[in-house]
């Protein structure tokens, strides 16, 4: 596959993540996916990330991404993404629903293969959206 064809695989991926389409999700993950998430120093598998985008998806409504940059050489698509979240449902790392919208800055890297993302490396500050969240009141906390 091109470098063209390879970002365009990783761009399906992030449509697919704000659509919530897990079939469209599962179509460019290979089944031998090796994800690995900063803070988390083994790697975890498609079911495990499909289940995580999942939770996210629940935890935050209208997720959506902007690339910034995406660069490919090779089989590898390196992207600088901006995710705009709103913290709408469930609790996050012990925070509860805040209402809250976050903005967050992500470096990705993908390996493309055969049409397939192979292994995924994210850098995310997960400090900075817990300060984001706890930096206004709880929708509990203004209902009251």
């Amino acid at each position: 596959m091109t470098t063209d064809q390879n970002k365009e695989v990783v761009r399906t991926f992030f449509r697919a993540f704000e659509d919530q389409d897990e079939a469209a999700l599962a179509r460019v993950l290979s089944p031998k996916l090796q994800a690995y998430v900063h803070g988390n120093t083994e790697p975890v598998d498609r079911d495990t990330l499909l289940t995580a985008i999942k939770g996210w998806n629940t935890m935050f409504s209208g997720t959506s991404f902007t690339l910034e940059d995406q660069i490919a050489e090779g089989d590898l698509v390196a992207c600088r993404v901006t995710m705009h979240a709103v913290h709408s449902g469930g609790e996050f790392q012990g925070i509860a629903p805040t209402g809250a919208p976050i903005t967050s800055e992500s470096l990705t890297l993908e390996r493309v293969v055969d049409g397939l993302i192979v292994e995924r490396r994210v850098a995310t500050n997960w400090e900075d959206i817990k300060q984001q969240l706890t930096a206004v009141p709880s929708q509990a906390q203004t209902a009251g």
